[in-house]
C-alpha cells in the first residue's frame, strides 16, 4: 500500500511533489500489468456485444475476488501490520474496480486513462457506519488444513501479535454513484488459507426477463469471468442441453491466454525504465482509495462488525453471504426434468 492511511499517503504525496513532477513518479501496482486486467479495456470497448450491456440495466452485480489457499508463508512481519483490507483491497482490487467501471477514455494515454480511473474512485460512495456493519466482513483463520498441510491458528503463527485483531479475510460491498452503476453492488473479497484459489472478476448479468420454458427450469444469470490468475476469459450461458428439448444447461466457454512474455513485475520495471507512468497509480487515485477504506478500517478497529473466524481450508466465514456467490459453477448441474 502507498502509505498506511490517508494522512500518511497525503504526506508522501507532498514529499514526492517537492522532488519530481507527477509524470515522473511511479506508484507501482503489478496488478495493472496483468494482461487480463488490461484486457478489461479491450473486452469492453472493442466488442459491440459487451459495451451496450455494461450498465445497471443489464448487470446484477460485479464480484472482484482474490482468494488464496496459502497462509502467511513467512510474511508475518509485514502482514500483521497490514491485514487483508490494506494488503489487497485498498490498492489492487480497487484499481481493478476502476478499470471495470470507468467510462471510455478518449485515448490510452496516461492522462486520459488515469483521469477515467480517478473519476470512478471519486464516485465510490463513502461507506457509512450502518453500511459497514451490514455490508462488510472481516475475519481471520483458525487452525485447519490447507493445500500445504496443517495450518495453526493465525494468532499462533510465528511473529503474530494476536491483540492487533488483524484480519486475514475481508469482504466489502461498494456502490458507485454514477448513472451507469446505480443499484449495482461491487463485491470485493480476499482471504488467505481458503479451500481453493479463486482470482477473478465475475460480471453477473441479470436473468432473461421473460421465460418461455413452462415447467422447465428458468434461465440463470449469464456470467462473464475475467480470470486474473491464470489469465483466461470464461462465459457461462444457458443453452438447450441433451435429452429433453427445452432443458437448459450452462456450458462454460473458456478462452485461455498464453503466458505473458514478461511477468507483471518485469513489466513494472520496464515501465519505470521507459518513463511511462500510464499503469502507475496517480497520487489522487491513491488518496481516493484510502478515502474509501479508511472508514471501514476505523469501524473494524471498534469491533463493528465483530471479527469473525473461519477454519483454514474452508471457503471463508459463514457470515459472508457471498461465499457461494463468488464461486462460478465449475460444471453444469444435472438437468432439471419437468
Amino acid at each position: 500500500p502507498f502509505g498506511h492511511d490517508l494522512a500518511s499517503a497525503q504526506e508522501l504525496n507532498r514529499l514526492l511533489a517537492a522532488c519530481a513532477p507527477e509524470s515522473a513518479i511511479h506508484r507501482v501496482d503489478h496488478f495493472l500489468e496483468k494482461q487480463t486486467v488490461q484486457n478489461v479495456i479491450g473486452m469492453r470497448f472493442a466488442n459491440r456485444i459487451f459495451e451496450p450491456l455494461w450498465n445497471h440495466h443489464h448487470i446484477e452485480r460485479v464480484e472482484i475476488v482474490w482468494d488464496e489457499d496459502l497462509a502467511l508463508e513467512g510474511r508475518a512481519g509485514y502482514y500483521d501490520n497490514a491485514g487483508a483490507l490494506r494488503d489487497m483491497i485498498q490498492n489492487h482490487l480497487l484499481q481493478v474496480l476502476a478499470l471495470v467501471a470507468m467510462e471510455r477514455p478518449r485515448s490510452l494515454g496516461e492522462k486520459d486513462l488515469r483521469d477515467c480511473k480517478y473519476e470512478v474512485l471519486e464516485a465510490v460512495r463513502t461507506p457509512t457506519p450502518d453500511k459497514i456493519a451490514t455490508e462488510t466482513i472481516h475475519a481471520r483463520y483458525t487452525a485447519g488444513t490447507s493445500v500445504n498441510g496443517p495450518v495453526p491458528d493465525y494468532v499462533d503463527e510465528p511473529g503474530i501479535d494476536g491483540s492487533k485483531g488483524t484480519e486475514t479475510f475481508a469482504a466489502v460491498t461498494l456502490h458507485i454513484d454514477v448513472p451507469r452503476w446505480q443499484g449495482v453492488p461491487f463485491i470485493l473479497r480476499t482471504g488467505k488459507a481458503l479451500e481453493g484459489v479463486r482470482q477473478h472478476v465475475a460480471i453477473r448479468f441479470k436473468a432473461a426477463p421473460y421465460v418461455t420454458f413452462g415447467q422447465h427450469r428458468s434461465p440463470r444469470s449469464n456470467i462473464l469471468v475475467l480470470g486474473l490468475s491464470p489469465d483466461r476469459v470464461e462465459l457461462y450461458i444457458d443453452v438447450n442441453g441433451e435429452g429433453e428439448l427445452f432443458d437448459l444447461e450452462p456450458p462454460k466457454l473458456v478462452c485461455p491466454f498464453a503466458a505473458q512474455d514478461v511477468t507483471p513485475y518485469g513489466r513494472v520495471i520496464l515501465d519505470v525504465l521507459h518513463g511511462d507512468p500510464t499503469l502507475s497509480i496517480r497520487g489522487d487515485e491513491a488518496e481516493e482509495c484510502w478515502r474509501i477504506v479508511e472508514p471501514i478500517l476505523a469501524s473494524w478497529q471498534q469491533g463493528v462488525p465483530p471479527l469473525a473466524e473461519y477454519p483454514a481450508g474452508s471457503n471463508g466465514p459463514p457470515e459472508d453471504e457471498w461465499t457461494e456467490a463468488v464461486v462460478p459453477p465449475e460444471a453444469p448441474p444435472e438437468a432439471t426434468r419437468p
